[in-house]
């Protein structure tokens, strides 16, 4: 009789063991999910894959939670029958190993995410050497023009010059003229 209320202890104990794990391996999901969606392009398998794993992990709990009653229960009638919770242990481990299948699987879907921040700041990068490229052509535009105005100023002031002696040139002939 003490050796089977042993093994259905031991039975209960592996239980309590697989749902701490559920537990954790459920935590473990939630940074995973976290940091997949955040670097990765993942698509609908990859939620569908994380969704299984997911569910067959609190189904495990579940389930044992409920061998673990079924113990109890056994266990105060004095009934220490490993049959009772036999079917609820072992659908425990065996969703338990199907959540840690599903989400081994769920790792290798996606692809790399490009980051959008270092793509905007190469972007960016490559704009203002555009416009720095720009700007120096302007500035040799603005100095061409400027030397053109200057040529055009030393043009214009010859031109009055001639003008002015012409004029001058028109007056002294008029003067003599009338002298």
């Amino acid at each position: 009789m003490e050796n089977k209320k042993d093994a259905v202890n031991i039975g209960v104990t592996l239980s309590t063991q697989l749902i701490s794990a559920s537990l954790t391996m459920i935590a473990v999901l939630g940074a995973f999910v976290t940091f997949i969606i955040d670097k990765r392009d993942v698509g609908l398998s990859f939620y569908i894959l994380i969704g299984i794993s997911f569910f067959a992990f609190i189904v495990s709990v579940v389930c044992g939670g409920k061998g673990i009653d079924k113990a109890r229960k056994s266990g105060f009638d004095g009934n220490w029958n490993l049959d009772d919770t036999k079917k609820s242990f072992n659908l425990q481990a065996l969703l338990c190993v199907l959540g840690l299948l599903f989400f081994i699987l769920s790792i290798f879907i996606g692809k790399e995410k490009t980051d959008t921040q270092l793509d905007r700041l190469s972007k960016t990068e490559k704009d203002i050497y555009s416009i720095q490229i720009i700007d120096s052509m302007r500035q040799v535009e603005v100095t061409k023009l400027k030397e053109e105005i200057k040529q055009i100023n030393e043009q214009l002031e010859k031109l009055k010059v001639e003008e002015k002696n012409d004029t001058l040139s028109k007056i002294e002939a008029k003067q003599q003229k009338k002298k």
